[in-house]
């Protein structure tokens, strides 16, 4: 949930909560449905459905959220009516902020706030690229 953002100067612009979300109560769905398997036999189970403690888990869940809101952003564009080849491949970069989904979404809202540079005039942080 947090992006860090430097200014041009060099100082870091995400230094304190009045900068960054912090994650609260109403961050949590008021609905969350989830469906388990049911009317699986597991023959020849040794331990929890074959799960290790270490290693897979954190790897694969963690970027299983970020394929969740892919496609919870496609869905979104859909919903209302982007024209998606026009957007093009739906492109999440981690974090995946809130600001990163909406823009990926591209309604109506995200066009009418676009900004566009004038000449001469520049950001005010540096992109920072690993």
């Amino acid at each position: 949930m947090e992006e860090t953002l430097w200014q041009t100067n060099g100082e870091l612009f995400t230094r304190g909560p009045g900068t960054y979300k912090i994650p609260g109560f109403a961050d949590i769905p008021q609905v969350f449905n989830v469906g388990l398997l049911k009317g699986v036999k597991w023959a020849k189970l040794r331990t929890i459905q074959s799960s290790k403690g270490i290693g897979e888990p954190p790897l694969f869940l963690g970027t299983s959220v970020l394929f969740a809101l892919r496609e919870a952003v496609k869905a979104a564009r859909e919903s209302v009516a982007v024209d998606a080849p026009a957007m093009g491949v739906v492109q999440l970069d981690s974090p995946a902020t809130a600001e990163r989904l909406r823009l990926a979404v591209g309604d109506w809202i995200v066009r009418w706030a676009e900004v566009e540079a004038k000449e001469g005039e520049k950001g005010f942080f540096v992109e920072v690229k690993a």
